[in-house]
This record gives structure tokens, C-alpha cells and sequence, in this order.
């Protein structure tokens, strides 16, 4: 299983998927392409999944929430509207805290930051020059 694999089971299996916007879904395949090189075709395929995923989560997942907000409107008497503001707040801090989860394994797996291969490039394109020098 390569790592993109590993980083799509990661993301799929979180219930934040929910939450996706595409804008979202953009900044990740964005990211996961700074360190991972992606082909065009792959980062549009990456991109679609996860929306496709992110929509399906967000259908099962708001009908559910529906269901038990009505529920406990019944039996707490409290209005909808706060409990969705409340799921909402708690939602973007998983989003949040996914991220950083997902910075960490990268981290740990060893893949360069892109400020790290800003850096790298900038040192050989300084030793390109130097050697056309030479020549």
C-alpha cells in the first residue's frame, strides 16, 4: 500500500469527513501533494473521492444527528438550533485536531516539509549555477 493509500484510510475513516468543504478538501490534496508527488490526474481523482466520501458521510451523518437532536428536543426541551451550533464548534475542533494528526505522521514518516524542499532547491539551483560557471 503506498502512502497515499494510507493517508486516504486515515482521512476516509475519520468521522470529520462529514465536515468537508471542498474549499477543504483543496488545502488537504494541496498538502498531501507538497509531500507526496501527485500527478494531475491523481490530485483530481484524490480530490473527487474525497468530496464524493465527504458528501456521503455528511448524508448518513446529518441524518442521524436529525434524528437525536429531535430526540433530545423531546426529552430536554432545548431548541435545535443550539445543539447544531454546539456539534458545529465541536466539529471544527476535530477538523483541527485531524489535521494535526495528519502533520504529525507525515512528520514522523520523514516527508520533507515543503519549506525543506524550498530550501533544497534553492542549494541546487546556487551549485547548478556554480558548475555552469566551471564548464
Amino acid at each position: 500500500m503506498n502512502m497515499l493509500e494510507l493517508i486516504k484510510q486515515g482521512l476516509f475513516s475519520s468521522i470529520g469527513l462529514a465536515s468537508l468543504t471542498q474549499e477543504k478538501v483543496a488545502e488537504i490534496v494541496a498538502e498531501v501533494g507538497k509531500h507526496i508527488p501527485l500527478s494531475e490526474q491523481q490530485a483530481r481523482e484524490f480530490a473527487k473521492e474525497m468530496n464524493e466520501r465527504s458528501e456521503q458521510a455528511k448524508n448518513t451523518f446529518g441524518a442521524k444527528f436529525d434524528q437525536q437532536v429531535d430526540h433530545a428536543m423531546i426529552q430536554m426541551g432545548l431548541v435545535k438550533n443550539e445543539i447544531r451550533k454546539a456539534a458545529e464548534s465541536a466539529g471544527d475542533t476535530f477538523n483541527r485536531a485531524v489535521e494535526e494528526q495528519v502533520r504529525t505522521a507525515l512528520e514522523n514518516m520523514g516527508v520533507a516539509s515543503a519549506d525543506e524542499v524550498e530550501s533544497l532547491k534553492q542549494r541546487v539551483a546556487i551549485l547548478e549555477a556554480k558548475l555552469e560557471k566551471l564548464n
